[in-house]
């Protein structure tokens, strides 16, 4: 595989020393070709060549605010651990089918364990034996953030859909998160929170959706290609074949028949 442009977007606390930090590593020149832009007029130009395809993902670096998940795009936070969507609704059966796609098509997650974690009494109880039942998808709970953790069973969950207010990720995640807005053919990745530290910091929250993005782009097209021009079907139903092979048999009795009389 060619590689990969990366859009880089340098927000309004960004300085230059934590780019120079994220690019001293020569491994990111080997697998992408990075391409800032450096203002906020600039952010317009990044979004336009996403959309013209002249790179293959954008990456927004830390701001003082936090970046706004687009309308049509659903937000997935990666960590270590699992991959979390938070939802300001309880979820539906809807909502678990969209994460078990992107966890496969985006994250390489073949067969996917989901858990679904609520705060309060879910209007449809059943719903995660439902799902396992009807869509053939490995669901699990409800749970409370208190049992997920206090027992640190995050880490036997590919994802788990959480309400949108908790802060279940900061408080089991030991590394830097990155936030995706998935469900779009454009991939946009960004740090998870907008909090500016030291420049060590800042670079982490830098590099993490960097290498993030890189991945997407990959799983998908692997998932693509292996999708691609699929081999016909080799399954024959053997009872179309008895239905044939019995016909013209049929027939042959009865000519038989018919010539035997005849010759008596």
């Amino acid at each position: 595989m060619e590689k990969l442009k990366i859009a880089i977007t340098q927000g309004n606390n960004t300085n230059e020393e934590s780019f120079i930090n994220v690019f001293d590593d020569p491994t990111l020149f080997e697998i992408c070709t990075p391409i800032t832009y450096d203002n906020a007029e600039s952010m317009t130009a990044a979004l336009r060549d996403l959309e013209e395809g002249n790179v293959d993902a954008l990456v927004y670096a830390p701001t003082d605010e936090l970046v706004k998940c687009p309308a049509d795009a659903t937000e997935v936070v990666v960590t270590e651990k699992a991959y979390f969507m938070p939802l300001a609704k309880e979820p539906t059966e809807e909502d678990i089918v969209k994460l078990r796609d992107i966890l496969e098509r985006d994250f390489d997650v073949r067969s996917p364990r989901i858990a679904i974690v609520q705060e309060n009494a879910m209007q449809n109880p059943e719903l995660a034996s439902q799902v396992t039942t009807q869509q053939n998808i490995n669901t699990y709970g409800p749970y409370t953030s208190e049992q997920i953790q206090n027992e640190d069973i995050a880490c036997h969950f590919d994802g788990i859909i959480i309400p949108e207010d908790s802060s279940l990720v900061t408080s089991i995640s030991q590394d830097v998160p990155v936030r995706y807005f998935a469900g779009k053919e454009s991939v946009v990745t960004t740090a998870f929170t907008p909090v500016q530290t030291d420049e060590t910091e800042e670079a982490t929250k830098l590099t993490h959706p960097i290498y993030t993005a890189i991945d997407i782009v990959r799983n998908r097209a692997f998932y693509d290609e292996a999708r691609q021009d699929p081999l016909p079907k080799l399954f024959r139903d053997k009872r179309e074949d008895r239905k044939q092979n019995e016909a013209p048999q049929t027939n042959l009795n009865n000519e038989t028949t018919e010539n035997t009389e005849q010759t008596s």
